[in-house]
């Protein structure tokens, strides 16, 4: 028999991806709250994750084997713009559905990002204290922190941005707009003030399924591309790969919203974030690919 993974935001493009990359090989039940989204072979039910007693009734009815968090706000500037709504569903949310899988006996899995970091030119550990700049970090520092002292079976990734193609035209991935302006002909200003890392959101899927598979227990694990770059020279690259034009890619600059004046007082010419990836290199037997190997298997991927 199967087993059953339960994905609370499926129609995330997150979620959507998963269900991709998991799907053959388990049961996947998904929810959503406004969005619907319909797979073959995959149930979805509504659910607000901010509703506890819901959340509650729902993970007791499907006993999943493991519970992947994969919903909340992603938006760097949506979540500045409303603060509260961002805690609400990155922290909040993610609170209701991690207790309700530790009642069932559930692996709980959250996907995290690099902006919990300061965004300083170092390069960032596993055991370097959280101290995010923008609320979006914030909100997900507060969630990696619960998870880590309240739960007994967790994974936690700490992923590098990821990009892809979502499953549901609203929910968009910042990669897909990039993709279309150069499909199209068109000129794109893009970023050259924030430097991470950029991974296929299919390259983490599989390091999640090789997660639950060696049924990892109570684990961080930094993800990332083994360079960091801008978006801007994301982008230049992308054109290499895919045989676009470089000269439609222009440098400008989007400002990263950071949180208050303490952090606004500090601003930085560049922001980095450069995670160590050793931990899961070691663990998972793997090296991370750099940004044009990730790229070129995308190429190959889509083309598949």
């Amino acid at each position: 028999m199967r087993k059953t993974v339960l994905i609370f935001g499926v129609s995330s493009f997150l979620g959507s991806n998963l269900v991709e990359a998991l799907g053959q090989d388990y049961r996947i039940v998904g929810t959503y709250n406004t969005t619907p989204v319909r797979v073959p072979g995959m149930l979805t039910v509504r659910c607000d994750v901010l509703k506890k007693d819901t959340v509650q009734r729902l993970v007791a009815l499907f006993r999943p084997h493991i519970t992947i968090y994969a919903g909340g706000m992603s938006s760097l500037s949506a979540c500045h713009a409303n603060p509260k709504l961002a805690d609400a569903l990155n922290s909040a949310g993610l609170t209701n559905v991690c207790s309700s899988a530790e009642r069932v006996g559930s692996k709980f899995i959250f996907i995290s990002s690099s902006f919990v970091l300061s965004g300083e030119d170092i390069v960032y550990h596993e055991s370097d204290t959280p101290f995010p700049g923008t609320s979006y970090g914030s909100s997900l520092a507060s969630s990696e922190f619960y998870v880590q002292k309240s739960c007994l079976n967790y994974i936690i990734f700490r992923s590098c941005p990821l990009y892809g193609r979502a499953f549901h035209p609203t929910r968009r991935n910042w990669f897909e707009p990039i993709e279309t302006a150069l499909a199209q002909g068109q000129q794109v200003g893009i970023d050259d003030t924030v430097l991470h890392g950029h991974l296929d959101v299919h390259i983490l899927a599989k390091l999640i399924k090789l997660g639950i598979e060696k049924n990892v227990t109570n684990r961080l694990f930094q993800i990332t591309s083994k360079d960091i770059m801008s978006r801007y020279d994301f982008a230049r690259l992308y054109c290499q790969v895919f045989g676009k034009d470089e000269n439609l890619v222009v440098r400008a600059q989007w400002p990263l919203p950071l949180d208050d004046s303490q952090y606004r007082s500090k601003a930085l010419e560049k922001y980095n974030f450069r995670m160590d990836t050793k931990n899961a290199e070691e663990f998972f037997s793997l090296r991370m690919p750099t940004v044009e190997e990730s790229l070129k298997a995308t190429k190959k991927r889509l083309a598949s």
